[in-house]
Formats: C-alpha cells, sequence, structure tokens
C-alpha cells in the first residue's frame, strides 16, 4: 500500500453539480457504498463483477445472481434488496448489518417520514405468528434486565413500523420503549449507535409511539443532570408531530443549555424543509435564529448553523431580516461565505483542499482500479470539511467510515492537519477533527490527544479535540486520562471559562464511552475535582447495568 506518493493521473475535482436530489441522489449513495466495498474489499478476486456473481449464491441470499443484476444495484438502475445486502456483508467480511445501517441511515435522512416502516425492506408478513411471537419476545427483554442488542432493535422496531396497528399491552411498555431506547442510544457508538438512531426514527413516526418517543426525548432534553444534548433534540426533526415542534422551539428559546439549543437549531434544518411549522412559529423562529447568528459566544458552530438556518427559510420571510443579518455578518468571512454559499469556505479553496486529499486517499488503497473513477468520493469530503450543518457533515462521515476508504481519509485528514492547519479557518479545522472523530483509529488517536491539551490554539479546536477523544478508534492509557483532566480542571480553576468547561465535561463523556469506571470513580470522589465533573462522572456511573452493556452490542 502506498503512503505518500500517486498513482496515476492526480484527482482533478469537477465543481459540483447538484443535478440528482432527493431520492435519486440517495439511491446513488447506496449503490455507490455497494461499489467500493466490493471493489476494494479484502478479497481481490471480486474486483470483477462475474466473479462476485458467481459467489453470489449461497449464505443467506438462495438464488443465482448474474453480473447484469449485480451491476445493476451497483449502478443505482434498481434498489439492492434486503437479503442481497446481507450477502454483500457476508462476502465481503463485514461485521453482520454494518451495510444495512448504513443504508438504512442514507435512507432516512433523505426521507419525510410519514411512514417509519424502514426502506430497505425487510420482507416482512403482516400478522406472522412466529414474528408476532418474537415481537412479544422483544418487548418483555426490553422492559427487563435483560441485554439488548441494536439487532434486537432493528427487528422490534422494524415490525412495529411494517405492522403500526400491532397492540402492545400494557400501553404504558410504549413509553418503556422509548425511554429505554434513548437511554442506550447516547450511550453507544459506531453501529450500535446507528442501529438505535434509526431505530428511534421508526418510534417517532409510529401512529402509537411517537407520542411516547416524543415525550421521551423532551424529558432527557429538560433534565439537567443528563450529559448527552444535542443528539436529543436533534432527533426531534423526524418526528412532524406538534409536540415535536414544540419542544424544538421551546429549546431554541428557554434552553436547558447551549447544547440543546444546539441541538434544536440542527432539528430545525429538517424541520424546516418538511414544513412541520406553522407560520406562527416560523415567524418565531426567524427573530430567535437572527440573534444566535450574531453571537459569537454560542456553543461551537452555532453561528455558521444558525446563518445557514437563515438562508434556508421561505421566500416570504420579510426581505428586511436577511437584509439586516447580510449587513451584520459583512465583517465574518465564514459568516458571509454561509449566507451567500451554503459552505463553510470558498469554494476555489475548497476545492483545492478536496484535490489534495483525493489524490492522498486513492495513493493509499490497496489496488487501483483502472475501469473505476470515483466522482462521489470529492463530493462526499466537500460535505464533510465545509457543509455548515453539522448533520450533513456527519452523515458524509459516516458513509465512508462504511468503506475500504476509511483508513486513507482519515491519513489525509490527519496529514493535513499537520502539514496546512494554519491556512484552513477555525471553522474547517473544526470539522476536520469532528470527521477524525468517525473516521479515525489507533493511528490518528495520539495527534487528537495531543491536541486536547495543547497550549496556543483556538479554544474552539480544543473542545473538538477533546469531544473527539470518546469517539475516535484505538485507546487511550490512564496516565493520559489523568494529564488531561487535570489540565483542564486547573485551566476552569484559574479562570472558569467556558471552554475549559466544555473540554472538561467533554472528556468525562469519553471517559464514559471508553467504559473506564475506575477513573470516573476516582473523578466523582476527588474533593478537588469540579462539581459539574464530580456530577457529569456521577451520571455515567449510575446508568443502569443492562443499558450501559446493551449500548456496547
Amino acid at each position: 500500500m502506498g503512503t505518500g506518493g500517486q498513482r496515476g493521473r492526480p484527482h482533478r475535482v469537477a465543481r459540483q453539480v447538484l443535478a440528482r436530489q432527493g431520492w435519486s441522489a440517495q439511491q446513488d449513495r447506496v449503490a455507490w457504498l455497494l461499489r467500493v466495498n466490493r471493489l476494494y474489499g479484502p478479497n481481490e478476486r471480486w474486483v470483477r463483477g462475474s466473479g462476485f456473481a458467481d459467489a453470489f449464491q449461497g449464505g443467506c441470499w438462495p438464488e443465482r445472481t448474474s453480473v447484469y443484476r449485480i451491476s445493476r444495484w451497483e449502478t443505482a438502475a434498481v434498489r439492492v434488496p434486503y437479503l442481497a445486502v446481507r450477502r454483500y456483508e457476508e462476502l465481503l467480511q463485514l461485521p453482520a448489518n454494518r451495510l444495512v445501517a448504513l443504508l438504512d441511515a442514507i435512507y432516512r435522512y433523505s426521507a419525510a417520514t410519514d411512514s417509519g416502516a424502514p426502506l430497505l425492506d425487510r420482507n416482512l408478513r403482516d400478522g406472522d405468528p412466529h414474528q408476532v411471537a418474537r415481537l412479544e419476545e422483544l418487548v418483555e427483554a426490553v422492559r427487563s434486565e435483560e441485554i439488548v442488542t441494536g439487532s434486537d432493535w432493528d427487528e422490534l422496531t422494524a415490525y412495529l413500523a411494517f405492522s403500526p396497528r400491532q397492540v402492545i399491552t400494557p400501553r404504558s411498555a410504549w413509553s418503556d420503549i422509548a425511554e429505554r431506547l434513548l437511554a442506550e442510544m447516547i450511550v453507544a457508538d459506531g453501529v450500535a449507535w446507528m442501529q438505535r438512531y434509526e431505530a428511534l426514527n421508526r418510534m417517532l413516526a409510529h401512529p402509537v409511539g411517537q407520542q411516547h418517543a416524543v415525550a421521551a426525548c423532551a424529558s432527557l432534553a429538560a433534565d439537567r443532570t443528563n450529559q448527552v444534548f444535542v443528539e436529543i433534540v436533534s432527533a426531534l426533526d423526524a418526528s412532524p408531530h406538534p409536540d415535536a415542534s414544540r419542544h424544538v422551539l421551546d429549546q431554541l428559546v428557554h434552553p436547558t443549555n447551549d447544547r440543546a439549543q444546539y441541538g434544536a437549531l440542527l432539528a430545525c434544518v429538517r424541520k424546516l424543509r418538511y414544513g412541520h411549522f406553522s407560520e406562527p412559529q416560523t415567524r418565531r423562529l426567524v427573530s430567535v435564529v437572527n440573534e444566535l447568528a450574531l453571537d459569537p459566544a454560542r456553543y461551537e458552530d452555532a453561528q455558521p448553523l444558525a446563518t445557514e438556518l437563515l438562508r434556508r427559510l421561505p421566500a416570504d420571510v420579510p426581505a428586511s431580516a436577511k437584509a439586516r443579518l447580510r449587513h451584520l455578518v459583512a465583517g465574518d468571512p465564514t459568516l458571509s461565505q454561509v449566507l451567500a454559499a451554503g459552505r463553510l469556505a470558498a469554494a476555489e479553496a475548497g476545492d483545492v483542499l478536496v484535490a489534495r486529499m483525493t489524490n492522498t486517499t486513492l495513493a493509499n488503497m490497496p489496488r487501483d482500479v483502472p475501469s473505476f473513477r470515483d466522482e462521489l468520493l470529492p463530493t462526499l469530503l466537500d460535505e464533510m470539511l465545509f457543509n455548515p450543518v453539522f448533520d450533513v457533515r456527519l452523515h458524509a462521515a459516516i458513509l465512508l467510515f462504511g468503506t475500504p476508504y476509511r483508513r486513507p481519509v482519515a491519513t489525509a485528514l490527519a496529514l493535513e492537519l499537520n502539514s496546512h492547519a494554519a491556512s484552513f479557518s477555525v471553522d474547517v479545522a473544526h470539522a476536520m477533527i469532528e470527521a477524525l472523530r468517525i473516521l479515525g483509529d489507533d493511528r490518528q488517536r495520539p495527534f487528537i490527544e495531543r491536541l486536547t491539551t495543547a497550549t496556543g490554539v483556538s479554544p474552539s479546536i480544543t473542545v473538538a479535540a477533546t469531544q473527539a477523544i470518546g469517539h475516535i478508534g484505538g485507546y487511550s492509557d490512564d496516565n493520559y486520562w489523568k494529564k488531561a483532566l487535570t489540565h483542564h480542571a486547573d485551566r476552569w480553576h484559574r479562570t472558569g471559562n467556558k471552554a475549559s468547561a466544555s473540554a472538561l465535561n467533554a472528556l468525562i463523556y469519553g471517559l464514559g464511552m471508553a467504559r473506564n469506571t475506575p477513573l470516573l470513580d476516582q473523578v466523582r470522589n476527588h474533593h478537588l475535582a469540579p462539581a459539574m465533573a464530580r456530577a457529569a462522572a456521577s451520571w455515567w456511573l449510575n446508568l443502569q447495568r443492562s443499558v450501559y452493556e446493551s449500548a456496547s452490542r
């Protein structure tokens, strides 16, 4: 495998053309995911479609499949069936349900959720006695102390979505299901998180389950002792129910904290897109978001996100509101760029960075595939680095995570941050660290560790690095954790500034995600630790054991 040079001609990035939107664009991404996993997977024999087709029969796939059929799946000519995706996983030696979870995420993010049923059809049959018995078994497990896996949640909610008239008794079971699902989701990671997030989306679109799911999100978001807020509030973008819109606006105007308010901003992106807000609610939204766009003290990248929201407002919003914003952000290059083009950087500068990263990535792939020119890779890199909406950046990174591009892209990100960091805006550097949080492994972890305590860097970069340490691959020993905790606790005692508090909170979150209960216990019992740190450690230590253990599976 190459490590630094380029093979063949450098990849030139064409200006992004958004000819295919919505459903067609997502079908393209599904097809691309299958194709790049086959072409760059561990078995070089599968590069030839005919060899892959010849081996396709077997495992969970009972019938013969032609190379023509493989090609139609991988060019988005037809939708790939669920069992075919499972067969890809088997042949490509991928963990069970990894591609399934990714395809569910792609489909879900692009669709208005008037139906909770997964678009990757599970071939369920309404009223099937075996499926009803399995549903009862899963509901009983969720309401007990048993371990519940991500695949269990997928199975349970897929059946509930497919058979929305299915009766569950007692009625309180709906709340139990929603609350346990949410509790597991916020402490899960990777595929386990994707499966639970998709399951929550199905609940939020279910005719009976939606009110219970909305209420569970709202209750947890209002709990000041809770340690995870952004994804709880932003998840409400999936529900058209009036209660969901009301809770989002409440967290925008009277937030539990700045993280809950940022989650509400994120939720507004899709809720505006799908028309979830009433006209009075949209008018209320305009004034609040105007204020947030102009306040640099808000949570992380809230300013660019608020500016992007104002750019997306309906045409009938008073022109004076938009004119005022254009005037006030004129002195900020990033916000002006967001308002003008919906990007964190100018297209020309972005194209240069994307082209460099594309070339570095392709140079580090396990093999050349001369017949395949990947036009989607630069698009995903562009979204991951320059879109002002965190959810768009996240989904681009998740999609790359599910392919053999993961490690080469992480290598390219670390190389760029090491070599060209001074040429990036803080917002773009922040986005690059966010991407490493998803794509990085043990090779990039030491770099992120150093950033968490580095001097002379922007507070935003420090906070982004401390937030990444809980998710990036690899392992940090106790010496690192103690050093980083002491560093930020001391800074917080000296200055009391917001960045130190955020960094300390993120480090304790990282300890929780690492399941490092001995150090969490030390933080909780350390009389000199800030009260907020002791409270955060206590929250993790008090999690129900079955929830904590289930979330890893």
